[in-house]
């Protein structure tokens, strides 16, 4: 993750930017010049669905890669895209409505449809969980520059995937708005809340 976070981050910020127009960017990353962020995508859904990023235009994505082994990263971090979107529909539920939550998993292999249907429901109604061939899914991480790799067998052949813990906002036109820590030190759910709504409500997605 360390050497993506080289590459992908140019700079924690908590002042301006162009990108958000004055407006404060606490609690967000801001990535290196020039740098694509997202792209084509085709998976399959939590319910066996299958879906292309034109399933999305339109609606804004809270997208966030991991899996459901992982024991301790992802759920927390789920748990903050929750509270987030919880905050949000209180604070603002027209703009809440439009954003989709996504989980991507990076573990195919194992986070079946099956899977996926009965984890990201743990976590928020709203929650879209996305898997499918390791290829798609490798093309899609690569669209984000997201990190992972998977690390020596425990025990009876479980294993663990290293990853990078981004959670990444995307605009309705598909294109990159702003991303959030993730991990140990992640985002807390109020300032993403704040920073979604303030987007979903007017500013530039550029």
């Amino acid at each position: 993750a360390i050497g993506v976070a080289a590459v992908l981050v140019w700079n924690q910020l908590s002042g301006d930017s162009a990108a958000t127009s004055g407006a404060p960017r606490k609690g967000e990353v801001m990535v290196a010049p020039g740098l694509k962020i997202g792209g084509p995508f085709a998976l399959t859904d939590h319910t066996g669905k299958a879906v292309t990023q034109e399933d999305f235009a339109g609606w804004y994505m809270l997208v966030y890669f991991g899996y459901t082994f992982c024991p301790d990263i992802c759920p927390t971090e789920l748990s903050r895209i929750a509270a987030a979107l919880d905050i949000m529909a209180k604070q603002g539920p027209a703009a809440a409505k439009r954003v989709k939550p996504i989980f991507v998993t990076v573990d195919p292999a194992r986070d079946t449809v099956e899977v996926m249907s009965d984890y990201v429901s743990a976590f928020h109604p709203r929650l879209i969980g996305l898997t499918g061939p390791q290829d798609a899914i490798d093309e899609m991480a690569k669209e984000y520059h997201v990190f992972y790799a998977k690390g020596e067998a425990v025990g009876d052949g479980f294993y663990l995937i290293n990853h990078s813990a981004y959670v990444y906002f995307m605009g309705p036109d598909g294109k990159f708005v702003t991303m959030f820590n993730g991990g140990t030190d992640g985002t807390d759910p109020e300032v993403m809340a704040e920073a979604m709504l303030r987007y979903v409500n007017g500013a530039p997605s550029s």
